[in-house]
């Protein structure tokens, strides 16, 4: 069976199972945001850099978490509303992805205020 194209910006369902530590999120069928440069997934990579999402959204006084999360709705073919967990970025193998199309793509102005918040956890 070939791999799916992964594309950045593109939302997939992935199997995160087994879950090594419980930090880490787990779960089959868990949304992912694929943050890896195209020329990466032009390549053929055999992996893939993704921010897990989880549908256990958080809402406090200044809004949805941010830069530790940040909500992008229920977009696509996504089945529920979708936090990305920003501090649990993770390389995945491409076999973890689950189906041959991403379940949505995150407009321009998501990615941009996940680029702020990783660049912010980052130290940048």
């Amino acid at each position: 069976m070939a791999l799916p194209k992964v594309k950045r910006a593109q939302v997939w369902e992935v199997d995160f199972e087994p879950q090594t530590h419980k930090e880490e999120p787990g779960k089959r069928g868990r949304p992912a945001l694929v943050i890896q440069t195209n020329i990466l997934n032009n390549a053929g990579h055999a992996t893939t850099i993704v921010i897990p999402g989880t549908t256990q959204v958080y809402r406090d006084a200044q809004g949805d978490g941010y830069p530790l999360r940040v909500s992008v709705g229920k977009l696509g073919n996504m089945k529920q509303e979708t936090d990305l967990l920003v501090d649990q970025i993770r390389t995945i193998s491409n076999q973890r992805l689950l189906g041959d199309k991403p379940l949505a793509e995150l407009s321009r102005t998501h990615m941009k205020r996940v680029e702020d918040a990783l660049r912010m956890l980052t130290g940048e």
